[in-house]
């Protein structure tokens, strides 16, 4: 039995991206202290552990890696309900969540989880009790929705009655949650008033048997005894966008890990249209014209998709007079007037928006000469062109070294007698090609310096990626995605030469680790001729030998999807 855990603990680590990470005796811990996890179909009956089949318990193991992985716990402790029953709820709505993030790159994790967790449905039995019965509804409603539809007529029949008794009353936060998913804030704010929706219920409806009742619910999940004392957060209110409570600390990310830098004074910034002069940029923007009309792709049909695939819902005001919702106050007097009137409710009005931030970051080291720079090019900014189309906001980033070998910070440190464990000895070169401000019509000139490979040199790509990061925090728009193009791992001779070859590796796949567990940001990669996914959990593979067609014009919903 300890082999296989020891065995599951491997995957639970692999999947949820998380080092510190241990099972044993059917517990999670990180860093030795245990994970609190109420969902009730990750629970193990000790005395039936040894009869699960090995994909049954690697799908349970899975589940755990994914609230790992997709789950801030901090936020999450933030925001838990005082309520017992509202944090059970609160807690089985966050790990829908989680399971509901499982990317189609991980299809065996995600088929694993649905394994399981149909395993337990054979099993389970919770609905013995009135408590549990609710529970049981709530949980499959919210599944069917976010993460797999409910196929089983026989649990459709033990729900139906439930269902329909607590429809009215959680039906519009449900929706509010799948709208959500990738957001751990937002999502929080209406899972939290899912949850005391329900515990309200249970207070009114099942008096103190049911009350009484929920800690020994409690105790049958898979929960720790202590769990059902008041959350040590206490019941503060749920933060909100702006919330100071980050999920990284992007100050930190250029020096995680023991990275370090011997100088930044040579570090610079260029806008795009400055690294060559405009005559020279209209010859390469009719260049790329050309090329990309030879790709035969409507950037008008790939504009409709982008804004199937982020659009989103923004409150545009009230809707007044309605026969449900909100009371008007303000027609109160309507009442006494007619009282036969009742069109004195209001209702919060929604408006479709695009709310979305996509960053491209291109890797412009040398080594993107020899692999196919224009066709990069003409992916990207037809990608931006489309995003313009479809509402959203695009900005194209690149990165490189102002010298070959170092420059001036590598003789620097020469200077000072070459001091052991210098850090990164180059001249940084980052450059905007587009910013978000910028609507792609506007930025056509500068885009087009892309296509010139002059200013490819090295590339140091962990202190690119915290850059790009950090601009996209700055954003105010709630989706933000960060697409690096790369063509492997990152060079830069002087470095490595004297801090060795892991050190730039290191630091790259230590900056995306943190990068991929906060939920503000989701980040991917497109890996030009060498695969990144030692690097990013997210990344495909994209041929650029031949013409572009609308399936390479697809990464944002392989990645993103």
């Amino acid at each position: 039995m300890r082999a296989r855990e020891r065995q599951g603990a491997a995957a639970l680590r692999a999947v949820g991206a998380e080092p510190r990470a241990e099972y044993r005796a059917h517990q999670l811990t990180v860093a030795d202290r245990t994970v609190p996890i109420a969902a009730p179909w990750l629970a193990i009956d000790h005395d039936a552990a040894d009869e699960l089949d090995d994909r049954v318990y690697r799908g349970l193991v899975d589940a755990l890696g994914v609230r790992l992985r997709y789950s801030d716990r901090a936020l999450h402790a933030v925001g838990e309900p005082h309520d017992l029953v509202a944090r059970i709820v609160f807690d089985i709505l966050e790990q829908v969540r989680c399971e509901a993030q499982v990317p189609d790159s991980l299809d065996g994790v995600r088929d694993n989880i649905e394994h399981a967790f149909r395993a337990w449905c054979a099993r389970q039995n919770i609905t013995d009790s009135a408590l549990g019965l609710l529970l049981y509804t709530v949980m499959h409603m919210a599944r069917s929705r976010m993460v797999h539809p409910l196929q089983n007529e026989f649990i459709e029949d033990t729900i139906e009655s439930t269902r329909a008794n607590i429809s009215p009353v959680i039906g519009t936060g449900l929706r509010h949650l799948k709208a959500n998913t990738d957001d751990q804030i937002e999502y929080a704010y209406h899972a939290r008033g899912v949850a005391e929706a329900i515990a309200e219920m249970v207070d009114e409806q099942g008096g103190g048997e049911m009350v009484a009742g929920a800690e020994k619910v409690a105790t049958q999940l898979f929960i720790p005894p202590d769990w059902t004392e008041d959350p040590p957060e206490g019941d503060g209110e749920m933060p909100g966008a702006g919330s100071d409570l980050d999920r990284v600390d992007e100050r930190s990310l250029d020096e995680v890990g023991g990275y370090h830098v011997f100088t930044r004074e040579h570090d610079v910034e260029h806008m795009g249209a400055s690294l060559y002069p405009e005559a020279k940029r209209r010859e390469l923007r009719e260049h790329l014209d050309e090329e990309i009309a030879a790709q035969a792709v409507s950037v008008f049909t790939l504009a409709r998709r982008f804004q199937r695939l982020l659009t989103g819902l923004e409150r545009d005001g009230w809707s007044h007079g309605q026969e449900e919702g909100v009371l008007d106050a303000a027609r109160l007097s309507q009442i006494v007037a007619n009282p036969a009137q009742r069109q004195i409710f209001q209702r919060e009005r929604y408006r479709i928006t695009c709310p979305a931030v996509v960053s491209f970051l291109i890797d412009n080291s040398g080594s993107m000469k020899r692999q196919r720079h224009e066709t990069v090019t003409v992916l990207v900014d037809t990608l931006a062109r489309a995003l313009d189309l479809a509402g959203a906001t695009s900005e194209i980033l690149g990165f490189t070294t102002n010298a070959w070998n170092g420059g001036e910070p590598l003789r620097e440190w020469r200077r000072a007698m070459e001091p052991d464990d210098p850090g990164r000895l180059a001249e940084l070169s980052h450059i905007v090609y587009k910013d978000a401000d910028t609507p792609w019509k506007r930025s056509r000139l500068s885009t087009a310096s892309m296509m010139r490979t002059q200013h490819f040199r090295e590339g140091v790509d962990g202190e690119a990626i915290a850059w790009a990061y950090r601009r996209l925090l700055d954003r105010p728009e709630p989706k933000k995605l960060l697409l690096i193009v790369s063509d492997g791992a990152p060079m830069e001779a002087a470095t490595i030469n004297a801090n060795g070859e892991a050190f730039l590796e290191a630091h790259l796949a230590n900056v995306v680790h943190r990068i991929e567990r906060d939920p503000r940001v989701d980040i991917g990669a497109i890996a030009i001729d060498q695969p990144v996914d030692d690097f990013f959990s997210r990344s495909v593979d994209l041929d650029l030998t031949g013409t572009l067609t609308l399936a390479s014009y697809r990464v944002l919903e392989r990645l993103f999807l």
